[in-house]
């Protein structure tokens, strides 16, 4: 079984990507900020980490770094519904360091799932190239 680790400091949608892709098929783990997702994967190995950019403690794009240097192979979804500059300011820098996917916030949930199963059938991570915009 598949292994995905969601990070995020928002309980609500933390909870209904955890339930969503459990349903899927998915064994899932969760973590509220950047710092218990490190933790999280010093003990449970996984194989895609769906992870929010602002978030308090360790923020997004300096857990993408860490993950990276750590596990240049992880495939990794980011996402992000604002900042201090823009969300797409944060996603792109999120996709320059390694993000394979990137979201804005609000998404659909079936195509974060659609593209969470779409990666995980990925040969090569990093190859695809979407940016999806708030419906």
């Amino acid at each position: 079984m598949k292994r995905i680790l969601v990070i995020d400091d928002d309980e609500g949608l933390r909870r209904m990507l955890h339930l969503s892709l459990a349903e899927a098929g998915y064994a899932v783990t969760e973590a509220e900020d950047g710092k218990m997702g490190i933790e999280c994967l010093r003990t449970t190995p996984v194989d895609l980490v769906i992870t929010d950019l602002v978030m308090p403690n360790k923020e997004g794009l300096e857990t993408i770094l860490e993950l990276r240097k750590a596990q240049p192979h992880l495939k990794i979804i980011a996402m992000s519904g604002g900042s201090r500059t823009s969300p797409r300011d944060n996603l792109a820098m999120a996709k320059s360091f390694g993000a394979a996917f990137v979201f804005s916030k609000p998404f659909a949930l079936a195509e974060m799932i659609k593209t969470v199963a779409d990666l995980m059938g990925a040969a090569t991570p990093g190859t695809a190239e979407r940016v999806l915009e708030p419906q």
